[in-house]
């Protein structure tokens, strides 16, 4: 391919001017195409597509259980969130309570200790 595409100019001043010309450069263009092998395309039949359509619905419809099973495992696991906050409140309650209660007992010893 060397041998047969590749020129070598003696006087490359002079060569360049007759390339100017447009019929001499066309005439010293080589167009060389390597071989081109097309991708086979597999055509699949109108079964095997609507197979494949109904395996992508059913790996749909098994990562939703998947997600809901995931998502009620969660659920049980810890306690909700209102679980968690009606405890709280609770705890808040008696709090405020047993204060109540701490001022109270004070209030009677102060009392009692005045008289």
């Amino acid at each position: 391919m060397l041998h047969n595409f590749c020129e070598v100019a003696t006087d490359f001043p002079a060569h360049l001017r007759q390339l100017k010309d447009p019929l001499k450069l066309r005439a010293s263009e080589a167009v060389v195409q390597f071989p081109f092998i097309p991708p086979v395309i597999e055509e699949r039949t109108e079964e095997e597509l609507s197979r494949i359509a109904e395996k992508r619905k059913e790996q749909g419809r098994k990562l939703q259980e998947m997600a809901a099973k995931t998502r009620e495992e969660k659920v049980c696991a810890s306690p909700s969130l209102f679980t968690i906050r009606l405890i709280w409140v609770q705890l808040l309650q008696k709090e405020n309570e047993l204060q109540r209660l701490l001022d109270l007992k004070a209030m009677e010893t102060e009392s009692s200790v005045c008289i």
